[in-house]
């Protein structure tokens, strides 16, 4: 009887921890009001619906097994879509979307889409990549954030 006991218990200890199965979303202000209650750095993901790209990011390099993990126990997952989102990230601060368009003006800044950002908070400058990652890449350039 014992033993039936503690074989249920690893068994519902190991079951507990597998990762988990998708990447929990969450927009600019949910994502924000959660990273400063948690005290976590936000990785933000910068797309658009029609972008092939940014499509591939979520469905291979997001989804792979070892990359998930290293997101959903570091980061608060944060997605922005500039084309209806309304709050939005540039260098090191938050913007309007009324004043983020007039930041991208021809001449000023280009919108790369995707984009994948670190933001640790405001003592701390954000790590941004440009365009598709690879999981590879990504992996590294998340540990490489950590570490700082």
């Amino acid at each position: 009887m014992k033993k039936v006991i503690f074989f249920s218990l690893i068994s519902i200890l190991l079951f507990s921890f597998k990762s988990p199965d998708a990447i929990n979303w969450y927009s600019m202000t949910e994502g924000l009001e959660i990273a400063l209650r948690e005290n976590k750095p936000m990785l933000i993901f910068v797309y658009v619906s029609w972008c092939d790209k940014c499509q591939r990011m979520e469905k291979k390099v997001f989804n792979n097994k070892e990359v998930m993990p290293l997101i959903t126990e570091n980061f608060i997952p944060v997605k922005i879509n500039p084309e209806v989102d309304s709050i939005f990230f540039k260098s090191d601060k938050f913007l309007s979307r009324k004043y983020f368009i007039r930041e991208i003006e021809p001449g000023k800044m280009a919108i790369m889409v995707p984009t994948t950002a670190f933001y640790g908070g405001k003592d701390s400058d954000p790590f941004i990549l440009n365009g598709l990652q690879d999981p590879v890449d990504l992996k590294e350039n998340i540990r490489t954030f950590l570490k700082k």
